[in-house]
């Protein structure tokens, strides 16, 4: 059940992640900036959690 939930919650934030980016590469300035390193760091921190679970 642990490991479901914990699927379930990196696919819910792999999918904010992508939106972050697109949103902030629509957007032309430091908002936009935000929202695009604000994305990145998501994804950054899914490779790292999914890595770590394998190490």
């Amino acid at each position: 059940m642990k490991d479901k939930l914990q699927n379930l919650s990196l696919i819910l934030i792999f999918i904010i992640s992508i939106i972050l980016v697109f949103v902030g590469q629509k957007n032309i300035g430091y908002a936009g900036l935000g929202a695009q390193l604000l994305g990145l760091a998501g994804l950054i921190s899914i490779l790292y959690t999914y890595n770590k679970r394998f190490k």
